[in-house]
């Protein structure tokens, strides 16, 4: 009997029950790691004054600079492969298409800080959190806000932190 004759009998399907109890069996196998993991760990902690955060931070002023500067290349190397940039406007931009975006032109920053920032970090996972003060051009067009609450999230690559996910959203956008 054929691979083909195989799926199309309705002999040899597994059962919805069967299916629910692979489902089951294969969330609990994937999410039972992260539930032991933290449950190691305790309480989440906003942490401050570490040398992780220090480092981090570090990453992050050099992070901005790079914005302000449209370093490509900068930028480049401190966005993690798989990168994503989820912008004020709803947009996935993946690293690439985000970086084009700066290097054309098509966004421009003109200021851009974070006065505020807050960090957990889980081994080669560490999450940002904070406020963005920042003036910006996207299409010709001025960015409705200027402050905006965002969340970057930080992974070791090779040893070196890289930023996998930035997500923002503006904050007080202005009437008009």
């Amino acid at each position: 009997m054929s691979a083909e004759s195989l799926l199309k009998s309705k002999e040899n399907r597994p059962s919805i029950s069967q299916m629910k109890s692979l489902l089951f069996t294969l969330a609990a196998f994937i999410c039972l790691p992260c539930f032991t993991c933290l449950a190691d760990k305790g309480k989440v902690v906003w942490q401050a004054d570490t040398d992780e955060v220090a480092e981090l931070n570090a990453l992050n002023t050099a992070l901005v600079e790079a914005y302000e500067e449209e370093e490509i290349e900068s930028l480049r190397a401190m966005l993690a492969e798989n990168h994503i940039h989820n912008n004020v406007f709803g947009s996935k931009l993946d690293k690439e298409t985000f970086l084009k975006d700066i290097e054309t032109g098509i966004l421009e920053f003109l200021r851009y800080e974070t006065p505020e920032i807050e960090w957990v970090i889980r081994g080669d996972m560490a999450v940002a959190t904070g406020l963005i003060e920042a003036e910006a051009v996207r299409g010709g067009k001025p960015v409705p806000a200027t402050k905006f609450r965002f969340t970057r999230i930080y992974v070791k690559e090779a040893g070196e932190w890289k930023v996998l996910l930035f997500q923002n959203t503006m904050v007080g956008i202005p009437k008009g």
